[in-house]
């Protein structure tokens, strides 16, 4: 994760150094989540499961079309599934660092992609009425990939859509899951505001 780190920030200190406009303002919105969970010996149907996600951005722009968008987001995440006679619901909260390349298609639209990191904060699993802390059986990190599409209004505000697939199997080697694996999905639907334009 230390390697991460260090990479993020010198991306970051590379980007602003070459910039030719700096923008950040605030979002959030709506996460339609989900996970794909999977073993040697099953694969367990899942349930969309609805939360939400709020942040910071940046915009760094390079060029009057490219730039970089870097992104902090709290997000609440997971899933919901039956067994037979009893129902599921699984709880992830992550911090996430989006990195993203931003292309703008004319000065309202834009698109990007570009690697997520995400670091898990708290996992909850209430099975057959009962909550219990299941931290310890994923991994402190997650790898994403995310891509989407942006509508930015003149009056400082927009809104824009975003998927984002895991990339990483999120679930420890050696906990009560056994050999499963879960990768997170995400839909998100969100508004942004605009502090400071890039330009």
């Amino acid at each position: 994760m230390k390697k991460i780190v260090v990479t993020v920030f010198l991306l970051g200190a590379g980007a602003v150094a070459f910039a030719q406009g700096l923008g950040f303002g605030l979002k959030g919105g709506v996460n339609i989540a989900n996970t794909d969970i999977s073993s040697d010996q099953f694969t367990l149907d899942t349930k969309s499961k609805i939360g939400f996600h709020g942040g910071v951005f940046v915009n760094l722009m390079l060029s009057d079309k490219f730039g970089l968008q870097p992104e902090l987001l709290y997000s609440l995440q997971g899933s919901e599934y039956d067994i037979p006679s009893v129902e599921g619901n699984l709880t992830l909260s992550y911090l996430n660092v989006p990195i993203l390349l931003r292309y703008n298609i004319n000065d309202m639209l834009s698109i990007h992609a570009g690697p997520q990191f995400g670091v898990l904060m708290s996992a909850e699993e209430e099975f057959d009425g009962d909550t219990s802390d299941v931290k310890d059986d994923f991994k402190g990190s997650d790898i994403s990939g995310a891509f989407g599409i942006e509508v930015d209004l003149p009056m400082k505000i927009g809104f824009g859509a975003r998927y984002v697939l895991g990339l990483s199997n999120a679930l420890t080697d050696d906990g009560s899951f056994g050999d499963a694996k879960l990768k997170n999905s995400t839909i998100q639907v969100y508004v942004k505001f605009r502090l400071k334009s890039a330009n």
